[in-house]
């Protein structure tokens, strides 16, 4: 397939926030990586789910800082009141992380990535977030970042109508990931969205007294066209909070993350059947199978341009011959 869904627990919902003021000021922060990307011309953040609707949150609502903070702490962002049974650890995890930041004050954007990542597993807690990547394929980043390049070189060359042409293009193959996207979120939500209720640690008669029950999802989605070293990477993160809406009684409970877990590579075939089709139909786009058997690629994007832009794989793939030597 040409889109790949991965999930990774997320602990503190202000790392996307931080550094904003770095940013401003041209420095690329490591915690305000979502944010940052979209004050620099990526796609805002947008609210998806009906756990967010019933929290007030129109779909497709761009995300705004103070709600944001305040949905994924599990405080209602109208009326304040906590949302369930808060996420235990978060005071402690900061504590940490403010501790290894203060003894390497000069530490590089990639290295405070490091010490957020030491920081949590020195702390026991639970994840606010789960946060589901939808990752594209490079070959369908690499002709979505020209697309742009030719509207940038337009625009220099003074061929206002022709980069006028380029950036409807761009727009649309930006709408297209978009809608991909959401077509995943609409079948997870349909399909792996549940939570427990009652108590699950006995039986009464051979019978369990807790419930599955299906819960409404509270989800920010991000779409975004590069890594963290620049080079072109649509990807799309999705992240599910850590309490939903129980559709029955309408409290917040805990999502069960494992089921959602469990669908990932479903979500990676709508996701996929959606975006190969449509980039087809609207951009003529031509599909060939990836070397490596796993999904399909854009026809006549050569190995030579992926590789110029893929420095993480090329360094993986220099780790793994190192250790094979060892």
């Amino acid at each position: 397939m040409a889109v790949r869904v991965s999930a990774e627990s997320g602990f503190d919902p202000g790392y996307m926030l931080k550094g904003q003021a770095e940013q401003a000021a041209g420095e690329r922060t490591a915690g305000g990586y979502y944010i940052n990307a979209a004050q620099a011309g990526e796609a805002p953040g947008r609210w998806f789910g009906r756990g967010a609707e019933a929290l007030g949150f129109a779909g497709g609502q761009v995300v705004e800082a103070a709600p944001f903070l305040a949905v994924y702490r599990q405080v209602h962002p109208v009326t304040g009141e906590q949302m369930g049974r808060a996420a235990g650890g978060y005071a402690k995890t900061k504590e940490i992380l403010a501790q290894l930041l203060a003894s390497e004050p000069h530490a590089t954007a990639e290295r405070r990535l490091e010490l957020e990542r030491e920081a949590a597993q020195q702390t026991r807690r639970s994840p606010a977030y789960t946060d589901m990547t939808a990752s594209h394929d490079k070959t369908i980043s690499i002709v979505h970042a020209a697309i742009r390049e030719y509207e940038r070189r337009a625009r220099l060359a003074g061929n206002e109508q022709e980069a006028v042409l380029w950036g409807a293009r761009e727009r649309r193959w930006q709408e297209i990931l978009q809608e991909g996207n959401r077509r995943g979120l609409e079948y997870m939500q349909q399909a792996a969205s549940w939570t427990r209720t009652g108590y699950h640690g006995k039986r009464v008669d051979g019978v369990e007294p807790g419930r599955w029950e299906r819960a409404l999802p509270v989800v920010t989605t991000w779409l975004q066209g590069t890594n963290r070293k620049g080079e072109p990477h649509d990807h799309s993160h999705n992240l599910w909070a850590r309490m939903g809406i129980t559709e029955s009684d309408g409290k917040p409970r805990a999502l069960d993350t494992m089921r959602i877990r469990g669908h990932l590579g479903a979500m990676s075939a709508v996701v996929a059947a959606y975006v190969e089709s449509a980039l087809t139909r609207e951009f003529g786009v031509e599909w060939v199978r990836r070397p490596d058997g796993m999904g399909n690629e854009i026809a006549r994007v050569t190995q030579e341009w992926k590789d110029a832009f893929s420095t993480r794989t090329r360094q993986v793939d220099a780790k793994e011959k190192q250790l094979a030597l060892q």
